[in-house]
């Protein structure tokens, strides 16, 4: 398993959302959408699971 983490579009700051997934299930899933309350600034944002980092990149 792998953490994957999303850039915040108001700080620019790698956010970890508490998500975790194998590579072929993002291979699966890449153009679904994740919502979620991001760490960083407080707001509600979305992002597409292809946006996302895995922990070792960010």
């Amino acid at each position: 398993m792998e953490r994957l983490y999303f850039v915040c579009p108001n700080t620019g700051r790698d956010i970890d959302v508490g998500i975790e997934s194998e590579l072929d299930t993002l291979l699966r899933i890449r153009s679904k959408r994740v919502n979620a309350r991001c760490p960083a600034c407080g707001e509600q944002h979305e992002w597409e699971v292809r946006e996302a980092q895995l922990a070792q990149a960010a």
